[in-house]
């Protein structure tokens, strides 16, 4: 009876130790997006991403207010490329327009910053899903 007990438990606690980690937000070596680099002609969520968390650095932060708004429609554009070049200048990174591990890093901590725009806010928990 013990044995089925202890079994038990450590199915059960197995389970929910499962379902915590995959349930938790992905860490920068575990969302998706964050595993390429994105440029012009690139196109997709992880883009979109990359346009929605430019979109609430643009919104909340006036140093990069020309940053944005761009559209958010999922290809990596001129626009889209400008908007990166402004963000990559303001964060005191690499300017080349191209989105890879030092501007991810830059939108994830920037792009936390929304104020009171609560449209802002859910973008930027969207995009995080996805990049940060």
């Amino acid at each position: 009876m013990n044995s089925r007990i202890g079994a038990l438990l450590t199915a059960v606690a197995l389970t929910f130790t499962t379902m915590v980690v995959t349930a938790g937000p992905a860490s920068a070596a575990t969302a998706p997006c964050r595993q390429y680099t994105y440029g012009l002609g690139g196109s997709g969520n992880c883009v979109k991403a990359i346009q929605g968390i430019a979109n609430v650095i643009s919104i909340t932060n006036s140093a990069r207010r020309e940053a944005g708004p761009i559209a958010r429609d999922g290809h990596y554009g001129p626009k889209t490329e400008a908007a990166i070049i402004k963000i990559q200048r303001a964060a005191g990174i690499g300017v080349d327009g191209w989105v890879g591990p030092q501007t991810w890093a830059a939108l994830c901590y920037y792009g936390a910053f929304w104020g009171n725009d609560m449209q802002a806010k859910a973008d930027y928990r969207w995009a995080k899903s996805y990049a940060c």
